[in-house]
């Protein structure tokens, strides 16, 4: 499994000539490394190792059986007058959100000279036409694909980008009126340029909008951990993940280089049935949220991001008013975060001491006394009273099932639909792609809201 943002790209023999131009402007890539398209027919960056170089990583493994130290290699380099950005001097003069528009200006620009005469073509213009022809960041879905999400708060981000993008693009078109400038965009085209320079910059130390890093902006994106394969090779299950892991590196700017450079550790294991091997290298862009990974790249990684987290409104009934708690659900487990555990269980046990007090004038007095007595044993994940704890699970636990029953589909008809939606529509429409990151989305959601309904409900009964 892999999670990329490269779904709709141009003509694949625009690589080659992206790759040339690379090595005349002092991009660096390993010798192993190749950008390609893999089995599925998506685009990525790959190591590509031969049987004469295998039979070498043999005996080299042979002699370092006690290593299991991993090395960081560096995959590409781009240097800095080959990265697509503000210049130092115009960053300066610049704030950050105008910044980020002069960035989108400058792109289209350099799109627009590459549909004039071939002598006025721009330096960049490798580079550009290897751009996806379209995105599908969740500010540019239509409002019917929107609704398809299921989940308020993904809803709302989706409309709250979208407005933000339309409020850059009429900032764009008064500078434009101010300085005279005859060159202008259409909002489909700005909101292109936004989805770009989004889903694609690199961080460098003098712009806050980052740069275009081409053929570095070729690596696909995984979670820390990286994907394990799942070929029968007849190995044990712990020797099949480790030999089949495929690492995840991290991009970063090298000062004394003054370029960017994407490092990872190479593959040490191959198939000695194979003349050759080509495994995909990936990156990770960061510790996002599904929603956050739909937010800035246009996919997500469904129920297998470690790092995702959803939200559960848990009624809180404190001693002074009865109100909804915004708890953190841990998506791959079920289990609330820690500080949202933490914080409802303490308010939980602060109004079971209050119930089973008859002196209420009194108890009311002593309610911040009791907190801090409380809190202690909150913070250390200890039991603070049977009663106390069976309210905290019955409340999460019914918060859960209410959840899932807000839900206009079930997670069994989401199921359904994904199987229906791969045998009907068409797979190259944008309709089509969207549809069904919206349905793995909210299935992910169901998913570890049925986890939660679970776990809490065992530990009502005490085998949690």
């Amino acid at each position: 499994m892999k999670f990329n943002h490269h779904h709709h790209h141009r003509n694949g023999r625009y690589i080659e000539g992206l790759l040339d131009w690379g090595r005349v402007n002092g991009v660096e890539t390993h010798p192993n490394v190749a950008v390609k398209s893999g089995p599925d027919g998506e685009r990525g960056v790959f190591y590509v190792h031969g049987r004469e170089q295998q039979q070498q990583q043999h005996d080299d493994d042979d002699d370092d059986d006690d290593d299991d130290e991993e090395k960081l290699e560096l995959l590409v380099s781009v240097p800095e007058k080959a990265l697509l950005c503000a210049s130092r001097s115009q960053s300066k003069a610049l704030c950050v959100e105008l910044e980020d528009d002069s960035l989108c200006d400058a792109l289209l620009r350099e799109m627009k000279k590459n549909e004039a005469k071939e002598e006025e073509k721009s330096f960049w213009c490798a580079y550009v036409r290897t751009l996806p022809k379209e995105y599908d960041l969740i500010e540019l879905w239509t409002d019917e694909e929107i609704e398809k999400l299921q989940i308020e708060s993904a809803k709302a981000t989706a409309l709250e980008l979208r407005l933000k993008v339309l409020a850059s693009y009429e900032r764009h078109r008064m500078k434009k009126r101010n300085d005279d400038d005859d060159i202008s965009f259409t909002r489909e085209e700005w909101a292109y340029a936004k989805a770009t320079v989004r889903s694609r910059t690199v961080s460098v130390p003098w712009s806050s909008a980052g740069a275009l890093a081409p053929i570095g902006d070729m690596f696909n994106y995984a979670p820390v951990g990286g994907f394990f394969g799942d070929d029968d090779d007849g190995e044990n299950d712990d020797e099949k993940a480790k030999s089949a892991c495929v690492s995840v590196g991290t991009g970063v700017w090298n000062e004394s280089k003054n370029a960017f450079e994407f490092r990872g550790t190479l593959p040490k294991k191959f198939s000695s049935s194979r003349d050759s091997c080509e495994l995909e290298l990936f990156m990770n862009y960061g510790a996002y949220t599904n929603l956050e990974l739909l937010s800035l790249y246009g996919f997500h990684c469904g129920q297998n991001n470690p790092n995702d987290v959803i939200a559960l409104d848990v009624p809180m009934k404190t001693t002074k008013t009865e109100s909804s708690y915004q708890a953190k659900v841990i998506a791959t487990s079920g289990a609330l975060t820690f500080e949202s555990e933490r914080d409802l269980r303490l308010e939980y046990a602060v109004l079971a001491s209050f119930k089973n007090s008859n002196n209420k004038h009194a108890q009311r007095a002593n309610t911040a006394a009791q907190r801090q007595s409380f809190s202690a044993l909150a913070s250390r994940g200890e039991q603070l009273s049977d009663a106390s704890e069976i309210n905290f699970c019955t409340a999460v636990r019914d918060a859960a099932g209410r959840a899932l029953l807000s839900f206009a589909t079930t997670a069994k008809q989401d199921c359904d639909a994904l199987e229906e939606h791969f045998v009907r529509s068409r797979q190259d429409d944008a309709t089509w792609r969207r549809t069904k990151l919206a349905i793995e989305y909210r299935l992910a959601v169901k998913r570890a809201l049925q986890k939660t309904y679970r776990l809490y409900e065992k530990r009502m009964s005490g085998d949690g």
